[in-house]
């Protein structure tokens, strides 16, 4: 999934093992969701868009992921 996680996180200062603790994940984690290896859950992504204040939308961005949605797939959407 596409996502500004980087650029956010970056922007304060933050490494990936500080962001890691804040939101009780591994460095590896974080690693692995900026290079969009690991779709975060809901709930970590709530948690990290939280730390940067702004929506999970800000931090990940939907429309420009390639993965149709769940939604998109029953409907047959392309």
């Amino acid at each position: 999934m596409k996502n500004r996680l980087r650029q956010l996180r970056e922007s304060i200062g933050l490494t990936q093992e500080q962001l890691g603790e804040l939101v009780g994940v591994s460095r590896q984690a974080i690693n692995a969701i900026e290079t969009e290896k690991y779709e975060p859950s809901i709930w970590l992504a709530y948690d990290i868009s939280k730390i940067f204040h702004c929506s999970i939308e800000e931090v990940f961005l939907f429309g420009e992921s390639e993965r149709k949605s769940r939604a998109q797939q029953s409907r047959g959407v392309i």
